[in-house]
C-alpha cells in the first residue's frame, strides 16, 4: 500500500500520472461543492453544488495547466521570471472573465432549469468569483508542481553527489593501486639483485596482494579481518628484506568480526612509515602499530623511527597520504580523526574510525 501512494504520487509512468490528474480534480468538486453548497448562503445545495463545481472545472483546469505546463517550464524552469510574471498577470483576469461567462452561459441556464435563483449578472461580482476559484485551484496545483519539481531537483542532485563521488574515489583507488604495487616490486627487484632466497616466498605474497588489489579493492566496504589479513602480508613483505635489521612491533586486538572498512584504507599508512621512515635508517629501524577495536571503533597507532637528517615535510608528502585523507573525507565525513606528528626522530600516526558492521 505504501508503494502504491508512493509510486500515485511520484511515478511518471501514464497511469499513475492520470490518476493523480483524476484524483485532483475529484477533490476540488468535492472541495468546491462542499464549501459553496453547505457552509456559504450561496444558492445551490446538495447534489446542485457539486454539479456546478464540475462546471466550473474545465476553467480551473485551463489555468492550472497554461501555468503547470506552459509558463513554468518555458519561463520559470529557464530563469526567464520577468516573462513567467507577465504571463502569470494576462492570465488571471483572462481566467476571471471567463470565469464569468461560464457562470452566464453554463451556470445561468442549469439554475432556471433546476429552479435556483441564478447567479447575478454583474461583471465586476463574476469577475472577482472567477478570481477566488481559479486562483485558489491554480495555487494549489502550482504549490505541487513546486515541490515536485523541488524533490526531484533535491533527488537529482544527490544522484549526481553520488556519482561525483564514486568517479572522485575511482581515481583515488587509480592514482594509489600503481603507487603501492611500485613500491611492493621495488622491494621484490631489491631482493633479487641479493640473489635472496626469500625472493620465490615474495613472489607468492606479491601474487596474493595483487588477488586483493584487483578483487576487493572494486569493493565499496571489505571485511576488516580481510584488510588486516593484507596489511600483515605485507609486513611480512618488509620483513622478509629487511631481515633482523627491522625491530617490528606489532598488536592487533578487539572484536574484529562483522567489520567492514574501506579496502587500501589502512595499507597507504604501513607503506608510507616503511618508505620515509625504516628505508631510510641505516642502523637499526624500528616500528610499532597497535590496532584496537572497541565496539565499531578502531583505533589505529603507528609510530617508526626517522633518520633525523629527514625533512619535516617529507612524511606528509606521499601521494599515498595525500589520498588517504581526501578518501577518508569523502568515505567517512565526521567518522574519523587522522592525526600525524612529526617529531625530530620519530613518525606518530593516530587513526580514529567508525566502522560499519555486516549483518
Amino acid at each position: 500500500m505504501e508503494q502504491f501512494f508512493s509510486n500515485l504520487t511520484l511515478s511518471n509512468k501514464f497511469p499513475y500520472r492520470i490518476g493523480r490528474h483524476v484524483l485532483f480534480w475529484a477533490m476540488c468538486v468535492v472541495f468546491f461543492g462542499t464549501i459553496y453548497g453547505s457552509f456559504w448562503n450561496y444558492g445551490p445545495t446538495g447534489t446542485n453544488a457539486y454539479i456546478e463545481a464540475a462546471m466550473y472545472l474545465p476553467l480551473h483546469m485551463f489555468m492550472s495547466y497554461m501555468i503547470l505546463y506552459f509558463l513554468f517550464p518555458r519561463y520559470l524552469f529557464t530563469g526567464k521570471y520577468f516573462s513567467l510574471a507577465i504571463g502569470i498577470i494576462i492570465l488571471i483576469p483572462l481566467t476571471a472573465l471567463f470565469s464569468f461567462l461560464v457562470a452566464q452561459w453554463w451556470i445561468t441556464p442549469y439554475r432556471e432549469a433546476s429552479g435556483i435563483e441564478p447567479p447575478s449578472k454583474n461583471i465586476v461580482q463574476g469577475f472577482m468569483a472567477g478570481l477566488r476559484g481559479s486562483n485558489t485551484v491554480a495555487g494549489f496545483a502550482a504549490a505541487i508542481k513546486l515541490v515536485k519539481h523541488w524533490y526531484f531537483k533535491k533527488e537529482e542532485n544527490t544522484l549526481l553527489e553520488k556519482e561525483k563521488l564514486k568517479a572522485e574515489l575511482e581515481v583515488l583507488k587509480v592514482q594509489l593501486q600503481p603507487h603501492f604495487l611500485f613500491n611492493t616490486l621495488n622491494n621484490l627487484y631489491s631482493l633479487i639483485l641479493q640473489q635472496s632466497k626469500q625472493a620465490p616466498e615474495v613472489v607468492l605474497k606479491l601474487s596474493e596482494l595483487l588477488r586483493y588489489i584487483l578483487t576487493e579493492s572494486a569493493k565499496s566496504k571489505i571485511p576488516l579481518t580481510r584488510e588486516l589479513s593484507i596489511l600483515k602480508n605485507y609486513i611480512n613483505l618488509e620483513q622478509l628484506r629487511f631481515g633482523n635489521r627491522l625491530d617490528m612491533n606489532l598488536n592487533i586486538q578487539g572484536d574484529l568480526d562483522n567489520k567492514l572498512i574501506a579496502p587500501l584504507l589502512l595499507l597507504p599508512l604501513i607503506e608510507n612509515a616503511f618508505k620515509h621512515g625504516a628505508n631510510e635508517i641505516i642502523e637499526q629501524p624500528w616500528m610499532s602499530l597497535d590496532i584496537v577495536v572497541n565496539e565499531n571503533r578502531l583505533k589505529f597507532k603507528l609510530i617508526n623511527g626517522k633518520a633525523t637528517q629527514l625533512e619535516k615535510n617529507l612524511f606528509s608528502s606521499g601521494i599515498g597520504l595525500q589520498n588517504l585523507e581526501k578518501r577518508l573525507s569523502l568515505l567517512y565525513p565526521d567518522k574519523y580523526d587522522l592525526r600525524i606528528t612529526n617529531e625530530d626522530e620519530s613518525f606518530l600516526v593516530s587513526l580514529h574510525l567508525a566502522l560499519e558492521t555486516s549483518g
